[in-house]
C-alpha cells in the first residue's frame, strides 16, 4: 500500500499544483538565478537534530537571511540566495554554534551543507569550519557547468567574448569559430551576418552556440534571471562586460522544469553587486599588427600595402555601499548604506581598426575593367596561342582563339573591338557611363588588377548601472539598466575621387555603415514571507536596433545618393529606400580564369528594431522534505523592421554571368561559355542580362508574439541520499501578428494568397497555436553509493521545447501586404518575364519597372502572382519544435577539491523547422518539389515551404576533470565522444538562409538528407586552468623572499584555454547536388601532393533526375550527406599576468600586467575543403583559414 501512495505523489503532486495554480487569482512567473542550500543537522552519535536554527550571510553584502528550522528529520532548506559567497551557521541548545564558510552558491544551484554539531554551551564556544562546500552534485539531475567571475575576467578570451568560454562545457560546440570569412571578417561558419548580430562580436563569432547536437538558435540566455534573448538571430542582446559577471551558469541537459524555451543550452549570467567594501578594475588592452602573425594566404612582400590591424579596449568597474548626503533630515549627514543599499557601475569600450582583404593571392587586389574595355576594346581577352574550332548558328564552324566575341549573327568580331562589329548596335549609355566610373587599373593583367588598402573601423561603447537594497529585513530589491551603442564602418573599395568621370562608385562586400545598440532594464524584488515561504518577481525589458546602411544609401560614406540615375540608369533612385548604386554583378570566367569585375550596389537599407519585455515570478514554498517551486514566465516580443534587401533589393538586382546569361554577345547560344565572349561586352552593348529581379519589401512592419510559460518544480528528498527532482512545465509560442495585417500566407490547395486578418484561416497571425506543449521533467541525485556521500549518481528525462525565432520567414514579404516582387531568367526563359523591357536592349537606358505593389483587405483571398517573384508559405498547423532530453552521470570527489565526471547524454528533436521549395523552381537554381505549380511549363515562382518535419538525434560521452579553485590552481579539463545526426540544418546554414541552402538535395524525398548534422563534432578534447604560480612573497616556494626580489620574479599567474577538435563535415556536390561516388575517395600521391583531401576521379555528377521521365530536372547522387569530414582543428590560447601589490595604498590595490596570446603556435586551422567537382583547380584543396596568432598587452588596476 505504501508503494502505490508514494506512486501516486510522484505523478500527482507535480499535476496538482501546476492546476492549482493556474486557478489563482494572480499570476505567477519566473525564470530567475537564485541558489538554494540544504542539509541535514545531526549530533555526534548521527541522530537527527530537530528544531535547529540555521542562517545564511552573504560575505560581501552582511546580509542575513531569515532564519529557518531544522524539521523532524533533521533537515532545512534556505531557498532565494542571491550567488555568492556565504557563511552558514546553526544554533541549538546544548549544542556549539557551529559556522562555516565561504559557502558558494552558484547560479541555479542546490548546494548541500551536512552539519554534525559538537556538544558544548550554545552562546560559548564556537565550531569554525573553513570549506566551500561539496563539489559533487547531490541535489540535482541538472547537468552543466559553471563559469566563475574569476574564469571570466582571468582566461584569455578573443575580443572579451565571454560566451567563448561556454564552449568548455561538455556538449558545446561552436561553428568553425573564427573562420576567416567573406570580407575578411572573422564570423562564425565563415557566412557573415546571417550567421551572427550584425556588428556586436561578429569577429569572434557572437554567441553563437551548439549545444548537445541542437541548432545554435535553440538556445536560451538569461541576465540576471530575465529574458536576454533578441529577435532577429537569437542571439545575446546584453553583452555584460565580463568584468561586471559575478559568474555564468550553462546547463545543457535536463534543466528544471523553471527553465525551457530552448533546446539546446540555457546561459543564465549573473552581473556582479556591489558590497560593504568598494572594489573595482580599470583596463586598458592594446594590439597591434606587429603582434600578430600575418595569414598564410596574404603575401607578406607587399605588408606595407597592408593597412595596420589596431585594437584598443577599455573598461573599468567599481562597486560597494552608497553614500548619499540627507538634507533638512536632522542626524547624520550622509546615508550609510553598508549592509543595506549598495551600487555597481561597469564601463566598456573598444576602438578597433582592422584590414579587410580582398581574397586567396592578394589581400588587398579586385578587378576593374581595363581602359581599352571602356570604349569596347576587347582585344586583350584573346588567347591567340589558343585556337578552338566553334559551331557557327548557321551551320558549320570557325577557328579562332579563345576569348573571341562573336557577334550577333555568329561570326568573330575583327579585333575584338566592338567598334569593328557593323551588326551590333549602339552601347548603352548608361553602361559607357558605369564602366568608366571604376577607377583605373593600377595593376597590370585584366583580373584583379587594382589595389587598395581597405579598413574596418569598429567602435563600442557601454555602460552599466545596477543597485541592490534592502527595504526590509524581509525584502531585497534590485535594478540594473545597461546601455551599448556599436558602430562599424567599412571602407569602399575605390575611394572617393578615383573615379575618371566623377562619379565614384559605391563598391565592396558590406561596405558602408552597420550599427548594433542594445538597451536593458530589469528590477526585481525578493520577499521572504516566512522561512518557508519566498517570492521572487522580476521585470525586464530589452531593446535592440541593428542596421546596415551600405555606401551611397542616404550618402553613407560620402557618396551620392542618386549616383544610378547620375551615371543615366532610370528608374532606380526613385525615393531615400532606392538611394545608391543599382546591383550590378557582371562575371567572366573564361577558362576558369578570374576575370569579373567588381560586384557594385546593394539590395537597400536594412533595420531592426525589437522591443522584449518580460515578466516573472517564482514562489517557493518548503514543506518538510520538500521544496516547492511553481511560477511562470511571460515573453513580449516587439519586432518593427525594413529589409531593402529581401526579394532581390530595392533597386533590383541584375546579373550578368555564364549560366544562361548571354555570356556570347546578343542572343548567339553556339558558343561554349568557358571559351569565348564576355558579359562585360554583353552589358556594353545593352543586351538583357542573364537574371533579374526586383523587390519592394513594403513597410516598415511591426509584429508582435508571446512566449506564455508556467511551471511547477518539487525537489524531494525522499531519503538523505536520495534526492528526485520533479517538474512539469507548460509552453505556449503564438505566431507574429503585423499592428496592421499587413502579412499574408499562401494556400497551397487554392493556389491564392491570404490576408492576415480576424476572419482569416488562423486569425490575424495566419496559424493555429501549438496548446500541446506539456514538458515533464523528472530526475534524481543518488549519494548512497558510499558514507561520505562523494560519489553520486545523477540521471533524467526532460521534454523540451523551443521557438526558433530568428528561422521563421517572415511573411510581411508576401504580396498583398505592401511588398511586391518579380524575377526572371531573360536569356533561357524570356516567357516569365512580366515586363517586355526586362528581355529587351538598354534596360537600364529605357528605365527598369518596378514590381506592381497589390494590397488586399484583411481576411480577403487573391490568386497567386505568376511573375516570378518569391512567395512563402508557413505552415499554419505548425507543432512547436520539441527536444527529449535524457542523461546519466556518475561524479565522484577522489580529492579535496576535484572532481571526476562520466555521462552518458542523449537528446532526440523533433519538430524541427525545415524549408523546401515546393514550387518549380528558384532564383538560386535550385530544385522545387513541383508540389505547387503556379504556371505549367514555367519555371515559375519559387515557394519556400516553412514546415515543422525535421528530425535530429544526439548520442555523446561526455568526461570532465576538474579542480575548484584552491592552493593557487583551478582546472576544467573535458573530452566528448558524439554523433550529432538530423535531417535539416533548420532556416540559418552554409552561410545563407535559403531553401537552396538548407533544404532537402531532393525535395520530394527529405529523408535521403538524413545525415551527419552540419554541426557534427565527433571528438572534442578542452583544457583550461588558472594558475597562480606558486613562487613569491606569501606563496609556496621562497615566500619569505625581499620584495625588491619578487617584483622581478614573483607574483606570476599563468591561464590556458586549449581546444582540439575533429573537423567540421562538409559535400561533395555538382552543380549545387549531391554526386554519385564510383570508387575509393582516398587521395592518390598526386592528390596529397597538391594539398587536395579527395580523389576527384571516385566522383561523378549525379545522373538520376530527381523527377522520373524528366532527364532536364536535377539530378540527386548516391552520395550521403556531409560524409566527408575536414582536417582537425587546434587552438592554445594562454595569458602570462605579473602582479605589483602597492600595499601603501591599500591592502587589495594590485597592478597587473597582461600578456595575452591566441593561437600561441600560429597553427594553420582549416575549415573544409571544396566539394565542387566542377571546381577543377581547387576541388578537395582548403584554402579557408582560421585566426592566426594574435597577441595583446594590457594594464590593469585592481582595488
Amino acid at each position: 500500500m505504501k508503494k502505490h501512495w508514494m506512486m501516486l505523489r510522484l505523478v500527482c503532486r507535480p499535476v496538482a499544483l501546476l492546476f492549482c495554480l493556474a486557478a489563482l487569482a494572480f499570476p505567477l512567473y519566473a525564470q530567475n538565478n537564485k541558489a538554494t542550500i540544504v542539509g541535514t543537522v545531526k549530533d555526534p552519535n548521527n541522530a537527527v537534530v530537530v528544531g535547529a536554527k540555521v542562517t545564511a550571510t552573504n560575505l560581501a553584502t552582511n546580509e542575513t537571511s531569515e532564519p529557518v528550522t531544522t524539521d523532524n528529520d533533521g533537515t532545512y532548506t534556505i531557498p532565494n540566495l542571491v550567488p555568492g559567497n556565504y557563511r552558514v551557521t546553526v544554533e541549538q541548545t546544548g549544542f556549539k554554534t557551529y559556522v562555516q564558510e565561504p559557502i558558494v552558491a552558484e547560479t541555479n544551484a542546490r548546494v548541500p551543507i551536512d552539519v554534525q554539531l559538537t556538544l558544548g554551551q550554545l552562546g560559548g564556544e564556537t565550531v569554525t569550519v573553513t570549506s566551500e562546500g561539496p563539489v559533487v552534485e547531490s541535489e540535482t539531475s541538472v547537468r552543466g557547468d559553471l563559469i566563475t567571475g574569476r574564469q571570466v575576467t582571468d582566461l584569455p578570451i578573443p575580443q572579451r567574448n565571454f560566451t567563448l568560454l561556454a564552449a568548455l562545457s561538455p556538449g558545446v560546440t561552436r561553428p568553425n569559430l573564427g573562420l576567416l570569412g567573406g570580407g575578411g571578417n572573422f564570423v562564425a561558419g565563415g557566412g557573415g551576418q546571417n550567421n551572427t548580430e550584425s556588428t556586436r562580436f561578429r569577429e569572434s563569432g557572437g554567441s553563437v552556440l551548439v549545444v548537445n547536437g541542437a541548432r545554435a538558435t535553440n538556445n536560451n540566455f538569461t541576465l540576471d534571471g530575465v529574458d536576454n534573448n533578441e529577435a532577429q538571430f537569437g542571439q545575446i542582446a546584453i553583452y555584460p562586460n565580463p568584468d561586471a559577471i559575478a559568474e555564468f551558469k550553462v546547463e545543457t541537459s535536463v534543466p528544471s522544469a523553471e527553465s525551457g524555451r530552448a533546446g539546446g543550452g540555457i546561459i543564465s549570467t549573473t552581473f556582479k553587486s556591489g558590497g560593504n567594501a568598494i572594489h573595482g578594475t580599470a583596463a586598458e588592452v592594446y594590439q597591434g599588427r606587429f603582434l600578430s602573425a600575418a595569414a598564410s594566404q596574404f603575401d607578406r612582400d607587399v605588408t606595407n600595402r597592408v593597412p595596420n590591424y589596431v585594437t584598443h579596449n577599455y573598461y573599468g568597474t567599481v562597486g560597494g555601499p552608497v553614500f548619499l548626503p540627507r538634507f533638512g533630515e536632522g542626524g547624520k549627514i550622509f546615508y550609510d548604506g553598508r549592509n543595506r543599499t549598495f551600487f555597481f557601475f561597469s564601463l566598456n569600450g573598444q576602438r578597433n581598426s582592422t584590414p579587410i582583404f580582398g581574397g586567396t593571392g592578394d589581400p588587398q587586389a579586385v578587378p576593374v575593367p581595363t581602359a581599352k574595355m571602356r570604349v569596347g576594346d576587347f582585344s586583350e581577352l584573346l588567347r591567340p596561342g589558343n585556337l578552338r574550332v566553334y559551331p557557327l548558328a548557321g551551320g558549320g564552324t570557325v577557328t579562332a582563339p579563345q576569348g573571341t566575341i562573336f557577334a550577333p549573327n555568329g561570326t568573330p568580331i575583327p579585333g575584338n573591338d566592338l567598334r569593328n562589329c557593323a551588326t551590333c548596335g549602339a552601347f548603352s549609355q548608361f553602361a559607357l557611363n558605369y564602366l568608366n566610373a571604376f577607377p583605373l587599373p593600377n595593376l597590370p593583367g585584366i583580373g584583379r588588377n587594382f589595389r587598395t588598402n581597405r579598413k574596418e573601423h569598429a567602435n563600442v561603447n557601454s555602460y552599466d548601472v545596477r543597485i541592490d537594497h534592502r527595504i526590509l529585513e524581509n525584502n531585497a530589491f534590485f535594478a540594473r539598466y545597461s546601455k551599448s551603442n556599436s558602430a562599424r564602418s567599412r571602407d569602399n573599395f575605390f575611394p572617393l575621387g578615383a573615379s575618371p568621370n566623377g562619379h565614384d562608385l559605391p563598391a565592396g562586400p558590406s561596405a558602408g555603415d552597420e550599427f548594433g545598440n542594445s538597451r536593458g532594464f530589469t528590477m526585481g524584488d525578493t520577499h521572504t514571507f516566512s522561512p518557508t515561504i519566498v517570492n521572487d518577481a522580476r521585470f525586464g525589458v530589452t531593446r535592440v536596433r541593428i542596421g546596415i546602411f551600405n555606401t551611397g544609401v542616404f550618402g553613407t560614406g560620402g557618396f551620392s545618393p542618386t549616383v544610378s540615375a547620375d551615371l543615366g540608369a532610370r528608374g532606380i533612385n526613385l525615393s531615400p529606400n532606392t538611394s545608391g548604386i543599382v546591383l550590378v554583378g557582371i562575371v567572366d570566367n573564361l577558362n576558369n580564369e578570374d576575370r569579373a569585375l567588381e560586384f557594385t550596389g546593394d539590395g537597400g537599407p536594412f533595420y531592426f528594431l525589437s522591443n522584449n519585455f518580460n515578466f516573472a515570478d517564482a514562489a517557493t514554498i518548503v514543506h518538510g522534505r520538500s521544496t516547492f517551486k511553481a511560477g511562470g514566465d511571460l515573453r513580449v516580443r516587439q519586432n518593427s523592421n525594413f529589409d531593402g534587401g529581401r526579394n532581390n533589393g530595392t533597386k533590383g538586382n541584375y546579373q550578368y554571368g555564364t549560366t544562361g546569361s548571354g555570356f556570347v554577345s546578343g542572343n548567339y547560344n553556339g558558343i561554349g561559355p568557358n571559351d569565348a565572349g564576355s558579359s562585360v561586352a554583353n552589358f556594353l552593348l545593352g543586351y538583357a542580362p542573364g537574371f533579374v529581379g526586383r523587390g519592394d519589401p513594403g513597410g516598415p512592419y511591426f509584429q508582435s508574439s508571446k512566449e506564455i510559460a508556467f511551471f511547477v518544480q518539487d525537489d524531494w528528498k525522499a531519503r538523505s541520499d536520495l534526492t528526485l527532482n520533479l517538474g512539469l512545465r507548460y509552453d505556449i509560442f503564438t505566431a507574429p501578428t503585423e499592428r496592421f495585417n499587413q502579412q499574408s500566407n499562401f494556400d497551397p490547395a487554392t493556389k491564392t494568397i491570404i490576408v492576415a486578418g480576424d476572419n482569416a484561416p488562423g486569425g490575424r497571425d495566419l496559424a493555429f497555436t501549438d496548446k500541446n506543449n506539456f514538458g515533464p521533467r523528472i530526475g534524481f541525485a543518488y549519494s548512497g553509493l558510499r558514507p561520505d556521500k562523494k560519489l553520486v549518481l545523477r540521471g533524467g528525462y526532460g521534454l523540451l521545447y523551443a521557438v526558433d525565432v530568428s528561422a521563421q520567414q517572415p511573411l510581411t514579404s508576401n504580396p498583398g501586404t505592401g511588398a511586391a516582387s518579380y524575377a526572371c531568367t531573360p536569356i533561357t526563359n524570356p516567357g516569365g518575364c512580366s515586363f517586355a523591357v526586362l528581355r529587351q536592349r538598354y534596360l537600364f537606358d529605357v528605365g527598369v519597372p518596378v514590381a506592381p505593389v497589390v494590397t488586399a483587405a484583411p481576411g480577403s483571398r487573391f490568386p497567386a502572382p505568376t511573375n516570378g517573384g518569391l512567395i512563402l508559405f508557413n505552415d499554419p498547423n505548425r507543432r512547436d519544435e520539441m527536444y527529449h532530453q535524457y542523461n546519466l552521470t556518475a561524479q565522484y570527489e577522489f580529492a579535496p577539491n576535484w572532481l571526476a565526471e562520466v555521462a552518458y547524454v542523449g537528446s532526440l528533436g523533433r519538430n524541427l523547422l525545415t524549408l523546401t521549395n515546393i514550387g518549380t523552381g528558384n532564383d538560386e537554381g535550385g530544385p522545387g518539389s513541383r508540389e505547387v505549380v503556379l504556371v505549367p511549363g514555367s519555371s515559375g515562382n519559387p515557394i519556400i515551404a516553412t514546415r515543422y518535419n525535421g528530425r535530429s538525434n544526439y548520442n555523446a560521452l561526455q568526461s570532465k576533470l576538474e579542480k575548484r579553485f584552491s592552493r593557487g590552481l583551478s582546472i576544467l579539463s573535458t573530452y566528448t565522444w558524439a554523433h550529432a545526426i538530423d535531417t535539416s540544418p533548420g532556416g540559418i546554414c552554409a552561410g545563407g538562409a535559403s531553401a537552396r541552402d538548407c533544404g532537402p538535395d531532393d525535395p520530394l524525398r527529405p529523408d535521403l538528407d538524413r545525415g551527419n548534422s552540419d554541426t557534427d563534432i565527433r571528438h572534442r578534447f578542452t583544457f583550461s586552468n588558472v594558475y597562480d604560480l606558486p613562487i613569491g612573497r606569501n606563496r609556496r616556494f621562497l615566500k619569505d623572499m625581499p620584495k625588491a626580489l619578487d617584483y622581478a620574479i614573483g607574483g606570476f599567474q599563468l591561464n590556458n584555454v586549449i581546444q582540439l577538435q575533429s573537423g567540421p563535415v562538409y559535400n561533395v556536390t555538382c552543380n549545387g547536388g549531391r554526386v554519385d561516388i564510383l570508387g575509393d575517395p582516398s587521395p592518390t600521391a598526386a592528390d596529397i601532393a597538391a594539398g587536395r583531401q579527395l580523389n576527384r576521379a571516385a566522383f561523378r555528377c549525379a545522373t538520376t533526375p530527381i523527377f522520373v521521365g524528366d532527364p532536364s530536372s536535377p539530378h540527386i547522387g548516391s552520395l550521403g550527406r556531409n560524409v566527408f569530414r575536414g582536417r582537425k582543428q587546434f587552438y592554445w590560447d594562454a595569458s602570462l599576468f605579473k602582479n605589483f601589490p602597492v600595499p601603501a595604498i591599500s591592502e587589495a590595490f594590485n597592478v597587473q600586467f597582461r600578456f595575452s596570446a591566441y593561437n600561441v603556435l600560429n597553427r594553420v586551422n582549416r575549415s573544409s575543403p571544396n566539394g565542387d567537382i566542377n571546381n577543377t583547380n581547387d576541388f578537395g584543396r582548403d584554402l579557408s583559414e582560421q585566426r592566426r596568432r594574435q597577441m595583446e598587452f594590457s594594464l590593469k588596476l585592481i582595488f
